[in-house]
């Protein structure tokens, strides 16, 4: 009965994502979602009693897995020096498949209930007490998570995002080297 539990709360988080992609985020309601998940409202409010539980549960999905990932990859990562912010970065620059699902709960979070976000604050908080304590320069550290989150805003509004993933991959390179301590670079296209 658990499986079958997760396996609804998934399909409605899911046709949440979908209709704010497809449709907009002004198209995000009770109605709407439980049309694309295939569910009776009764169905939805039993696993979220209300558009405010459902945009909680979205933060909580995404932020959920992004924590998690991070956290893999700091284990993975055997160079105590930068890790977290090695971390960061990799999952940032290269998780573009979850990219737009974190960005839709956080929006529909700001649009709709601001409040939602404190647990969000409180996420990127715990990463730049990480980022400063990361046994590299807290500014190069800051500035790996900055150009992460930078980039994620570029794609998310389409403000001239890395297009070029020969661009995207060298920007990753030059950052990673950076959480390693390296900051002599030359443009090999020279």
């Amino acid at each position: 009965m658990e499986i079958e539990k997760q396996t609804t709360r998934k399909r409605i988080l899911e046709a949440a994502y979908y209709i704010i992609k497809t449709f907009g985020i002004s198209r995000l309601t009770i109605d709407v979602v439980c049309k694309e998940a295939g569910l009776s409202k009764g169905g939805f409010l039993y696993h979220f009693p209300s558009k405010e539980a459902l945009i909680k549960g979205m933060i909580d999905d995404m932020y959920g897995q992004y924590v998690v990932e991070i956290e893999d990859e700091i284990a993975a990562d055997s160079n105590d020096i930068g890790k977290n912010a090695r971390a960061y970065l990799k999952v940032t620059f290269l998780n573009e498949e979850n990219e737009f699902q974190l960005s839709a709960g956080v929006l529909a979070a700001l649009v709709n209930t601001p409040s939602q976000l404190e647990p969000v604050r409180d996420i990127y908080k715990d990463w730049q007490d990480k980022m400063e304590n990361d046994n590299i320069d807290p500014a190069i550290a800051t500035i790996c998570r900055l150009a992460s989150d930078g980039l994620w805003y570029a794609d998310l509004f389409n403000f001239a995002p890395l297009k070029d993933p020969d661009l995207r991959q060298r920007v990753l390179s030059i950052l990673t080297d950076m959480s390693r301590g390296k900051l002599n670079y030359q443009n090999n296209d020279e």
